[in-house]
């Protein structure tokens, strides 16, 4: 006897996959028309809205000044004859950067004073509002107050960048939300359905796994194969009992159950059987691999909840009174403060996942992170800021550790890079989404609401995280320990954990990789440095410098978003070209030349554009070479990890890493206050180019030395370019 074989893979396609493309490709459809029809909508409004307020704004504050002129009339100081009208004037349009000019003229028209001619060399480029300087129930002169037709044209395009902004970010935050609800209420029970359905079909009744609650069809097909297996039980018993009563009889029942065995695989009453996994042996239950797609909405709303005061977290930390700190460390302290959270936390983050859950791991990490953001939001305090930062990061490195961890209990060698890609996309995502919501919310609602704001999110992410996320220590465990693995998230500050170095073989490893010339070239002058570019110059200086400039909170949110743009969108191919071209020395050398190049231009006078240009070839550069860092470790450590293994060797470079990123802030804000921001981004450029340098020089140097050692018949050379 036989039965079907399971559903191939065009069964598959057709029953599940080409539904869920459809629906995806429907919902994602309908979200785009209605975004944009909205964001047309709010683009048309954009200068009918503005250009009213500012008509508002210089009638105000026309009419308040025009009041404190008519009481110095009305002591009777003539109008030609008024003190301090320039400085006067002078401070209010510093303090209102949107008005052109002020100026008064006598009855007549003529100009008596001004703080500035340019409405008169130009005047179709202002908008004018002229009020009336009364004097004893007669018209003494007018009070001019001009707003600049450029200045409007330009907040008019800034209002319509936000709303593209928006509609990106939000297009990509419903993808991730709808990703994450089609997976939990449709694709999950979809795939388990159909791992049940094709169990069944191939004659394996042994069901591993009992369904979720209000999974109604497959409870269906679980009580089915409890009832075959409830049968199957029943028919042996009966075999028993006539054997006992009539071997004779007997003899013709057995080879039907003989038949049956054969041809079926059976369970206990209950239809649970205590091997593998679902339609296979690999120990993962195949119904539940869909849940991998849960972890990644948890890795963006923690990535999202901290990214949020990327653009002005230094600018804010600077505007509150710090008493004895002082000089670079006022601004830089606070981001140093979180980078060294992560830092200290990540090494023994992992291990606590392992032992308590991932569940129980994420969640107190996320109210971490809450509270953090809470005590930032509700205590304009330096020191409440620096303490709130450091705990933070810790939660930071705590929720990270616990979503990656969950990636590698539910996958194996056959789709572990596939769980990773999800792991990683969500935090590229989340780079991408946050700095710019986050300036464009400070703009409009300040730095403490957007704190309170990214505290909800993980208050948030800790509830999805109670509701979806087994429950128990280490669930699964499909994978190496997650202690052991390295990731490589787009943000390069925490991927991987060192394992624990006992006496025994730490301080030899230690010994020998500080032998190891590579490797150091590797750490110090390759992964350090990216660390520390990226903290120093993306985390800390980009927001300084650009607040010096003059630029909005929204505007320096777009900026650093370019970063996140280009990491998603190149990483992918830089990675498939070094595999192809076996070019990973000279992608990790050319990211780091290519880094340097981008930021020294701002030595010659800065400017916006061109801190965009080292923040695009930051991003582009640290794509060469992020993925490219951790195979080069592996290939240049072959004999360490022969004796002690990969883990503590990519744990220690990622350590390395971030000792480099919580020094960057630090080192960077030292130079700035010595040399000014522009110049400080300057010295980071020739700092990469020269790390980048010796690191060529080096590997290229010890390439030479293999390739005589191989031609005197040596050992063969450790690593490829």
């Amino acid at each position: 006897m036989s039965l079907a074989l399971a559903p191939s893979d065009s069964h598959e396609e057709r029953l599940y996959t080409r539904p869920v493309r459809r629906l995806f490709v429907f919902a994602l459809a309908l979200l785009l028309a209605v975004q944009l029809a909205l964001s047309l909508y709010a683009w048309s409004l954009s200068e009918r809205a503005l250009l009213p307020e500012f008509g508002r704004k210089a009638q105000t504050t026309g009419a308040a000044l025009s009041a404190q002129l008519a009481r110095a009339l009305e002591h009777g100081i003539p109008l030609q004859r008024l003190e301090g009208v320039p400085e006067f004037f002078a401070d209010v349009l510093k303090q209102n950067r949107d008005l052109a000019y002020l100026r008064i003229a006598d009855s007549s028209g003529a100009a008596l004073y001004g703080s500035t001619q340019a409405d008169s060399s130009a005047p179709e480029q202002f908008y004018d509002t002229a009020l009336p300087l009364l004097h004893q129930g007669r018209v003494a002169g007018h009070l001019h107050v001009g707003v600049d037709k450029n200045h409007i044209a330009a907040r008019v395009r800034e209002l319509r960048y936000d709303i593209g902004i928006v509609l990106i970010t939000s297009l990509l935050i419903a993808f991730e939300i709808l990703w994450f609800v089609v997976t939990l209420t449709f694709t999950a029970p979809m795939r388990q359905i159909l791992a049940l359905m094709s169990s069944m079909a191939a004659g394996d009744f042994r069901q591993r796994a009992a369904p979720p609650p209000g999974a109604a069809i497959a409870a269906r097909l679980h009580a089915l194969t409890a009832r075959i297996n409830q049968g199957f039980s029943e028919l042996v018993r009966s075999a028993s009992a006539l054997r006992e009563a009539s071997p004779q009889q007997a003899a013709h029942a057995e080879p039907l159950l003989q038949r049956l065995r054969q041809a079926y695989r059976f369970g206990d009453a209950a239809g649970v059987h205590a091997g593998g996994g679902l339609g296979g042996d690999s120990g993962i239950d195949t119904a539940q691999q869909p849940r991998i797609v849960l972890v990644r909405v948890l890795s963006f709303l923690f990535m999202f909840a901290e990214m949020l005061s990327r653009p002005f977290l230094p600018v804010y930390a600077a505007s509150l009174p710090s008493g004895a700190v002082a000089g670079p460390l006022h601004a830089s302290l606070p981001v140093t403060a979180f980078l060294l959270g992560v830092a200290l936390t990540m090494p023994f983050a992992g291990h606590w996942s392992d032992r308590l859950g991932r569940r129980s791991s994420y969640v107190a990490g996320a109210l971490a992170v809450m509270a953090g953001l809470a005590v930032t939001g509700l205590v304009p305090d330096y020191y409440a800021l620096v303490s709130a930062r450091a705990v933070t990061g810790m939660g930071y490195a705590i929720m990270f550790m616990a979503c990656q961890g969950y990636v590698f209990d539910h996958t194996d060698s056959s789709n572990r890079g596939k769980g990773m890609a999800l792991f990683v996309g969500a935090i590229m995502v989340a780079e991408i989404c946050a700095p710019a919501v986050g300036g464009i919310l400070a703009d409009r609602v300040g730095y403490r609401m957007v704190f309170l704001l990214g505290a909800a999110v993980a208050l948030l992410a800790a509830a999805i995280a109670a509701a979806v996320l087994s429950k128990g220590a280490a669930d699964g465990q499909a994978g190496a320990p997650s202690s052991l693995q390295p990731a490589a998230p787009s943000d390069g500050l925490a991927a991987g954990q060192p394992a624990a170095l006992n006496a025994g073989r730490g301080a030899p490893l230690l010994a020998r990789l500080a032998r190891n010339k590579r490797f150091l070239a590797l750490s110090i002058l390759s992964g350090v440095p990216a660390k520390f570019l990226y903290s120093g110059f993306l985390i800390f200086l980009v927001p300084v410098l650009l607040s010096g400039l003059g630029l909005s909170k929204s505007e320096i949110g777009r900026y650093t978003m370019l970063y996140g743009l280009s990491s998603l969108a190149l990483a992918p191919l830089f990675a498939h070209l070094a595999d192809r071209y076996n070019a990973y020395t000279p992608l990790v050398a050319a990211g780091g030349l290519l880094t340097g190049l981008g930021m020294l231009p701002v030595a010659w006078g800065a400017s916006g554009g061109l801190v965009m240009l080292g923040i695009g070839a930051l991003g582009v550069g640290q794509s060469m070479s992020i993925s490219a860092q951790l195979v080069l470790v592996a290939r240049v450590t072959r004999k360490e990890a022969q004796d002690a293994g990969t883990g503590p060797i990519v744990g220690l470079f990622r350590l390395l890493e971030r000792l480099g990123a919580a020094a960057g802030p630090v080192v960077t804000g030292m130079l700035a206050a010595r040399y000014g921001a522009a110049q400080a981004m300057a010295c980071l450029g020739v700092f990469a180019l020269a790390a980048s340098l010796l690191f060529s020089l080096v590997f290229a140097a010890a390439g030479a030395r293999d390739r005589r050692a191989a031609g005197r018949g040596g050992d063969a050379p450790e690593v490829a370019a």
